[in-house]
């Protein structure tokens, strides 16, 4: 194990940001304490920019391992898909119907579920203020603050995901959550980040699903206050490959260094 400074992946494809950080998780040590930042930018354009076909690889590759594929894995961070079939509702009406209505029915699905997703804490966190229990809307919290005139404190904007009441557990194994919490920047142009922190996360199995969830946070966002999502940043503390054996991964990976590799020709011949 080894301790160095941590690398930098910048892009402005998603796909292709995940491409990176996959390849700098296959080619280290299982155990490498070599943290990761996953930059994204150019996110204002509509839609953001994706590889098909590396995403459709991507997919294909999480079904031959039985694990979810991108869009599930995004939509537990945020419901995107759901949010636009309802008509893009405020975000009032919508927590409340997920948190009463669909929240329960992914529990039911699928018991990987059973402690909870990710938007469910971010819009029904539970603590205790003053000897009470209190339960706040994290998003909304937040949407309030950027829509007011006066600049909002920075400290202010922040999402938590863990709840040590419920997640500090001997489990050897628990899944859920990796994400610990996320920031909110803004700037003077009108322009937001989504800042995202994991102490670990499983770069094949769910990061492609966890950047486009947390890309579609970052759209949400901007739709309610009328800021413009620019970028996201995930640090990683600790990458991990995921729950699979590297060997059934080659191919994959073999996909991936070619379309990368070629998207930096391609940078180099344009200078």
């Amino acid at each position: 194990m080894s301790h160095t400074c941590p690398s930098v992946i910048e892009s402005s494809c998603l796909s292709h940001a995940w491409g990176s950080a996959f390849l700098h998780t296959f080619d280290c040590g299982k155990r490498s304490l070599r943290p990761l930042m996953v930059s994204v930018g150019g996110l204002s354009n509509q839609p953001f920019a994706e590889d098909t076909d590396l995403r459709k690889a991507v997919d294909a590759a999480l079904k031959e391992n039985a694990k979810n594929s991108v869009r599930v894995s995004g939509l537990t961070i945020f419901p995107y898909e759901m949010w636009v079939r309802r008509g893009r509702p405020g975000c009032e009406e919508f927590s409340s119907f997920c948190v009463d209505q669909y929240v329960p029915r992914l529990k039911a699905l699928d018991q990987r579920n059973r402690y909870g997703t990710y938007f469910e804490r971010m819009m029904q966190f539970s603590g205790t203020r003053n000897g009470q229990i209190h339960s706040i809307n994290q998003l909304q919290f937040v949407i309030a603050l950027l829509r007011r005139q006066r600049r909002s404190r920075y400290s202010a904007l922040q999402i938590t995901c863990f709840d040590p009441a419920k997640d500090h557990t001997g489990q050897a194994v628990r899944g859920f959550p990796c994400l610990q919490q996320i920031s909110v920047a803004q700037n003077d142009r009108g322009r937001l980040a989504i800042n995202a922190y994991y102490p670990t996360q499983y770069i094949f199995d769910r990061a492609y699903g966890n950047y486009l969830g947390l890309c579609h946070l970052g759209q949400f966002l901007a739709h309610e206050t009328g800021f413009e999502f620019a970028r996201l940043n995930c640090y990683i503390g600790q990458p991990l490959l995921g729950d699979v054996r590297k060997r059934d991964l080659r191919r994959l990976a073999g996909l991936v260094r070619k379309t990368i590799d070629g998207q930096v020709e391609k940078g180099s011949g344009n200078g």
